[in-house]
């Protein structure tokens, strides 16, 4: 049988110190661990009104909408409407014929209903893929879709090159903004 020595006793400390960190930083990283309850939980209604998650999809619209401005087109896909918020599909074409094609990027996006309702980026479903001359991406906001919203209006305010960066070190940045009306019934 085992005895409390005092060796054994330090390094069970120590132990239990080293894991009290590892799952401090884990949380603070990734969250908390399935295993685990929350620890500072919000009421249920809020919860489900804050989070996507995309698992019930109600239905797929076409936007097929484009817009150019400073020599670059941005386009509007598809708009998915699911049972917790919605998805966007996007792409951005850049580039004249001659010239190399600069790699651009969306530095956000602003997403209002006709009844003056905001919608939030969610980064849970969201993703993007840049290169030369096309990007895409999918993007997922949260809350729902209000019920009486006829449409939504999408504006990208502005567009940054990735990898190139002006004489302050700051990145380049292309002006917009390009603005999209979508209907929505």
């Amino acid at each position: 049988m085992f005895r409390p020595t005092p060796g054994r006793l330090f390094y069970l400390l120590v132990g239990l110190v080293i894991g009290g960190l590892v799952l401090y930083a884990y949380t603070a990283v990734a969250g908390t661990p399935a295993f685990l309850p929350p620890i500072r939980s919000a009421p249920v209604a809020q919860r489900q009104a804050a989070e996507f998650s995309g698992t019930k999809l109600l239905k797929v619209l076409p936007v097929n909408q484009e817009a150019t401005r400073s020599g670059v087109l941005v386009r509007i896909n598809t708009l998915e409407e699911y049972s917790d918020g919605f998805s966007l599909t996007y792409s951005i074409v850049s580039g004249q014929s001659g010239e190399p094609a600069p790699t651009l990027q969306p530095e956000g996006f602003s997403v209002t209903d006709d009844r003056g309702g905001g919608y939030r980026l969610s980064a849970l479903g969201s993703s993007g893929a840049v290169g030369p001359g096309l990007s895409s991406g999918y993007l997922s906001f949260a809350p729902v879709l209000s019920a009486d919203a006829r449409a939504l209006t999408v504006t990208v305010p502005h567009l940054v090159t990735v990898g190139a960066v002006d004489q302050s070190g700051a990145p380049r940045v292309v002006d917009g903004p390009w603005q999209f009306q979508v209907a929505l019934r």
